[in-house]
């Protein structure tokens, strides 16, 4: 009896020796997954892995964003004619020394307006002693620049592109079909990566060929799809694409169009088995019509000449979970306050929905392989898809209403 209570006691222990190791090996890969973004080995020299891309840019503010290999402490050089002003990087009081992501925002700036700037990055070592730290070595890019939004504009153009599922080389050949000179920003709408498993996605998936071609100079308007707000790494989105005061979706002001940016959550019930008890869409819906209703209110919103919604998911009429409870907590108001354009992705085909009786906005659609181009003026918007390759698949013009 003795010999086997023995036995058990030491199956036991095995067992649990095992499952100890196994969780270690799990938490050390972890570790390893979740500071391989920017994190390499210690001796590398300290280096801006990737960036920097502009964000969230207003008539008076913007968001810079790069990303580094160690931790450090960041400021952006920024002026009109010189580099005479320093912006940091700091939450209450505190200044950021303990990420590789850098994200620094700029106030105070004047609508239409050209700004200079770099960024400027000390690696932060530690510290050595309750007051004694120790700073590593400095790094500062070129100079760049970018240009404030603008009310008062007449005339612009903006392209939006979908459901790149990081094919950076197929993005690559989209951005043949842009026409830089009149462009003043791109809309990437949604699912830009494949369920957000490793940090890196959204650096070799898309993020790294746009800071290449335009996003130094020009931002693109970030909008979370379905696939990007899924996997062990979609609750770090924050990290690589800021949100305004919190939020997820927001509005601002161009030219004559009041634009209104939606984050339309997953495309299934919050219930469903996929998704294991991890998600909270459908409340978040409801809060955004509250807030959808606030904004239509605004001043920007009742005096632009042009309402322009932008949605990973389109509120298409179809019995699925998703597009019924989009169109039930969001059309409402947004059809309400005479919307005029609805642009969206997600279906990956091509589609055109013009205005039904008690529906105010034309609604398009954009595939895996178009990019549609807004030609913005007072007088009207000039909408163009265009495929890959250069085929045009549909045009039309809205006037004001």
């Amino acid at each position: 009896m003795s010999e086997m209570k023995n036995k058990y006691i030491g199956y036991r222990l095995f067992y649990s020796l095992s499952i100890i190791l196994l969780l270690s090996i799990i938490f050390s890969c972890e570790t390893v997954q979740h500071s391989a973004a920017a994190n390499t080995d210690e001796q590398d020299g300290f280096a801006i892995a990737h960036g920097p891309y502009l964000q969230l840019l207003t008539e008076n503010s913007v968001v810079i964003v790069w990303h580094t290999n160690h931790n450090c402490v960041s400021t952006v050089e920024y002026g009109v004619d010189r580099l005479d002003q320093t912006a940091i990087q700091s939450h209450h009081g505190l200044i950021d020394n303990d990420s590789t992501s850098q994200q620094i925002r700029i106030t105070g700036l004047q609508p239409g307006t050209t700004y200079k700037y770099r960024i400027i990055s000390q690696e932060f070592k530690g510290y050595t002693q309750q007051h004694l730290v120790t700073f590593g070595e400095t790094v500062a890019s070129d100079e760049f620049s970018f240009t404030t939004l603008d009310r008062k504009k007449d005339d612009y153009s903006f392209c939006v592109v979908s459901d790149i599922h990081e094919r950076a080389e197929h993005l690559q050949e989209l951005f043949k079909l842009v026409h830089w000179p009149n462009t003043d920003f791109i809309v990437y709408n949604g699912d830009m990566v494949n369920d957000f498993m490793t940090l890196e996605q959204p650096f070799h998936g898309f993020l790294d060929v746009s800071v290449q071609k335009f996003a130094k100079t020009k931002q693109f308007v970030y909008v979370r799809g379905n696939h990007d707000v899924r996997g062990r790494f979609a609750r770090n989105l924050a990290d690589f694409f800021p949100t305004q005061e919190g939020c997820a979706y927001y509005s601002f002001d161009h030219g004559p169009v009041h634009f209104i940016v939606l984050d339309s959550g997953e495309d299934k019930i919050d219930s469903h088995e996929y998704y294991n008890g991890l998600v909270d869409f459908q409340r978040y819906r409801e809060e955004q019509a509250e807030w959808v209703k606030q904004d239509l209110e605004s001043e920007k919103a009742r005096s632009a000449l042009y309402k322009i919604v932008i949605s990973h998911i389109p509120p298409l009429d179809r019995d699925r979970f998703m597009y019924q409870h989009l169109r039930s907590t969001l059309e409402k108001p947004l059809n309400d306050a005479g919307v005029d354009l609805w642009l969206s992705g997600h279906t990956h085909k091509f589609a055109r929905l013009d205005p039904t009786p008690g529906t105010a906005y034309t609604l398009i659609i954009g595939a895996t392989d178009t990019v549609t181009q807004v030609d913005v003026s007072k007088n009207n918007l000039n909408i163009s898809v265009i495929r890959r390759g250069g085929e045009l698949l549909d045009s039309l013009t809205l006037t004001s209403k």
